[in-house]
């Protein structure tokens, strides 16, 4: 028989926030105001539910899952990439403003994944439930906002007809978003016909179309082709014949991009999955380390690239799973990101095989499929894999055996501890943030003590987030040009200095804090410390060893450079 189902309040409260509020969370408070709240609410959802199985033993239990081996195998390949990497402290928390590659990213997805396949043995129902309304209103709100009516985020260039974002702030997470959650919403409107389900369905597909994401409507597509053959009669071979309606839908728009006449941004996407081999080839056995993307294509992105997106573009994805996973982590990771894979497929196969699941794991699988269709085009952000954790997660609950193994207690409680530091960091990074912002926008009304103050606040805090560095840096430059006093000038550029000397000890192996330095010197030159030059000149050296090709750097180091031949 199967277990009973394990209903508790913090069970589903953990669901609840993982689910409804990871998607939809977002404060104008902050400079990142629609990932770092997700990364808050991710982090407090799975203390939640550390906290149920700590309190209530029997809260989440079962067997080994499908997914347990491969997510620790990843995992330890992940930790053992990033201690290797060029920049270990970035690979280990991931970047500002993303929160997703980092090996603490990858640890809490996995998190959210495990809690899904053991906190929802018997009641699967429930979170899916959780995750259709979820994407409703998410979609619902994209189609308003592109028909120009947007009363909650007020993104100003919409009403002009530019692509919706809803609560996740950008049109490509937006559309991946909702092809995941596609095939869930079919099975909904399949399995309770009416008006309602009807209805939500279309407002989840009115809100893909509204993203304009070519690749997420690919992804959609091969998700409600999966769902179409799987949810029928002997769904073991219909699997095998939607992955390979979603291999030749993936292979159709590779054909598409590699046109004669494809866009800038197909043919840039076919020079960022060149760079990735090479990368690959560089580094094949642990790779540049988890979010160590964007530092390695600054070394090595080809002058095609920089035809089609410009000298001044940064890559920090490969726009490919695969791709990605090799050069960040090389054939180790690679492999174990394989396994992964398979444990999906062999935890659908074995969902399937129970006539009474069948539909609704066709429906997580199909969801999946449009996931992974969407991910050999486009990046993906921390509440896609937040949701695409949760949807593994209940297909590996629904393929699981009979056998009931609680949880020890030791372990939630652990995890609790570990979660409850993550959720004060985070929460504490949110205060950080909107700190930064007020600053910021003290800086642009004219208040200049004001913003001084906040922004040292800021940068006494978080002394090595690049991101800050170069906010103060920016307005250093402003407050330089627009304070004719000399002894306010050396103040500001002692600042500069200070901020260039701390982001190398921070960074040293990354081309902005030597661009930091560097432009601090040349500041110095130009009020008259004429030995700065030399400072500002091996600096600027120092960055182009590790961003060759970047334009401003390049401008900064010629200009240098003609000043040194007039003396």
């Amino acid at each position: 028989m199967k277990p009973a189902p394990r209903a508790t309040t913090a069970v589903d409260a953990a669901f609840f926030v993982l689910v409804v509020l990871v998607p939809l969370v977002w404060s104008k408070a902050l400079v990142a105001e629609f990932t770092l709240p997700k990364f808050v609410a991710l982090n407090t959802g799975l203390l939640i539910a550390a906290w149920a199985a700590a309190a209530r033993p029997d809260a989440l239990s079962g067997g080994v899952t499908a997914l347990d081996r491969p997510l620790a195998a990843l995992l330890a390949l992940a930790a053992l990439s990033a201690a290797f990497s060029d920049d270990p402290r970035i690979s280990f928390l991931g970047r500002y403003d993303s929160y997703v590659h980092g090996v603490w990213g990858m640890a809490l997805i996995a998190a959210a994944a495990q809690f899904a396949a053991r906190g929802a043995r018997g009641r699967e129902e429930f979170p899916v439930r959780l995750l259709s309304w979820a994407g409703v209103l998410v979609g619902g709100y994209a189609v308003i906002q592109k028909l120009g009516w947007d009363p909650v985020f007020r993104i100003q260039d919409l009403p002009t007809g530019a692509r919706a974002v809803s609560s996740l702030g950008s049109p490509v997470d937006l559309g991946a978003y909702l092809a995941l959650l596609t095939p869930v919403l079919i099975w909904r409107a399949d399995a309770e016909r009416g008006a309602a389900t009807a209805c939500a369905l279309a407002l989840t597909v009115g809100g893909l179309l509204a993203s304009g994401s070519r690749g997420a409507m690919v992804a959609a597509a091969a998700g409600a082709g999966g769902y179409a053959l799987m949810s029928r009669r002997d769904p073991v071979p219909a699997l095998r014949r939607a992955l390979a309606l979603a291999v030749l839908l993936v292979t159709g728009a590779a054909v598409w991009a590699s046109r004669a006449g494809a866009s800038a941004s197909d043919r840039g996407r076919l020079e960022v999955w060149k760079t990735a081999l090479h990368l690959f080839q560089k580094r094949p056995w642990l790779g540049w380390g988890p979010d160590g993307f964007e530092e390695a294509f600054k070394i090595h992105r080809t002058d095609a690239f920089i035809a089609v997106a410009g000298r001044d573009h940064y890559q920090a994805y490969a726009h490919n799973d695969f791709l990605h996973v090799l050069s960040g982590l090389g054939l180790a990771g690679a492999a174990a990101y394989a396994w992964l894979l398979a444990a999906l497929l062999l935890a659908a196969s074995a969902a399937f095989a129970r006539p009474a699941n069948r539909r609704l794991a066709a429906a997580l699988t199909a969801g999946l499929i449009a996931l992974w269709v969407n991910l050999e085009l486009n990046p993906v952000s921390l509440e896609v894999w937040t949701v695409a954790a949760v949807v593994a997660g209940l297909l590996a609950s629904l393929s699981a055996n009979e056998t009931q193994r609680t949880v020890p207690r030791a372990v939630p409680l652990v995890l609790a501890v570990l979660l409850g530091a993550g959720v004060y960091h985070t929460a504490r990074s949110a205060v950080i943030d909107a700190e930064f912002k007020r600053g910021l926008k003290a800086h642009n009304a004219g208040d200049l003590p004001s913003a001084k103050a906040a922004i040292a606040r800021v940068r006494l805090a978080r002394p090595c987030e690049l991101s800050y560095v170069m906010g103060e840096i920016n307005c250093v430059t402003d407050w330089i040009n627009a304070d004719h006093t000399v002894e306010h000038r050396l103040a500001l550029l002692e600042l500069a200095d200070r901020d260039g000397r701390e982001a190398i000890a921070c960074h040293p192996r990354l081309s902005i804090p030597h661009y930091i330095a560097g432009n601090a010197a040349r500041m110095h030159y130009d009020l008259g410390f004429k030995n700065r030059l030399t400072d500002a000149a091996r600096e600027f050296d120092a960055a182009l060893a590790l961003d060759p090709k970047f334009g401003p750097l390049l401008d900064a180091r010629a200009a240098v450079t003609r000043l040194q031949s007039a003396r």
